[in-house]
């Protein structure tokens, strides 16, 4: 049985997005399409992750960072260029708009790009990371941690080093970042491979 809080976080986020419009959200998605696809499938030559397999309240989040400083990086870096992209985007029904824009989108399921074994990431995966990102990395809104099914393994691999690193997730407004930096710590190299290639393994919702 869920708690009260988690009940209530969880009305929160399906209420935030009980009133959009999704032809703005369609319209506003057209600066978005140049890097990351038409259908949100993204693009690896620009470094463009896909966006298709993320919820609403994820991708609100995140939009919410880049354009307040939250998330950034170094001059030239893709997420610098991300947060360049969302300057101005203040108005929060903008981005409530578009997140659900994106969300009718079908997710892809992506090719393995990287050395890793399934079998041998699955044990890492459910001690560390299904707790946050469901059984099946499908995420769940009611701890805004995002579906990790349907991320190119590329992708993954630049953030996981950019918590460990602590490029990102260290600004005092990213709680749930340093969470992910504490754990992404735990993992050395071979078995961060490992749990990527298990999450890539994981059949779409």
């Amino acid at each position: 049985m869920k708690t009260p809080i988690v009940v209530l976080l969880s009305l929160l986020s399906l209420s935030a997005f009980a009133e959009v419009d999704l032809d703005k959200g369609v319209a506003k998605y057209l600066e978005c399409a140049a890097c990351h696809g038409d259908q949100a499938q993204g693009n690896a030559e620009l470094k463009a992750p896909a966006l298709s397999h993320l919820q609403p309240v994820y991708i609100v989040r995140q939009l919410q960072n880049f354009a307040t400083g939250v998330r950034t990086g170094e001059p030239g870096s893709p997420a610098w260029q991300m947060a360049q992209a969302v300057q101005g985007w203040t108005d929060i029904f903008d981005k409530r708009n578009v997140a659900v824009a994106i969300a009718k989108f079908n997710p892809r399921q992506q090719k393995q790009t990287l050395a890793g074994s399934a079998a041998n990431g699955q044990k890492n995966y459910n001690n560390l990371c299904a707790g946050c990102h469901g059984k099946n990395a499908e995420g769940k809104n009611v701890l805004h941690a995002p579906a990790l099914a349907g991320s190119q393994d590329w992708y993954l691999l630049a953030q996981i080093r950019h918590f460990q690193s602590g490029s990102r997730g260290s600004h005092n407004d990213d709680q749930l970042g340093a969470q992910m930096q504490a754990m992404s710590n735990l993992l050395d190299d071979w078995s961060l491979l490992d749990v990527i290639a298990y999450i890539n393994s994981q059949p779409l919702n």
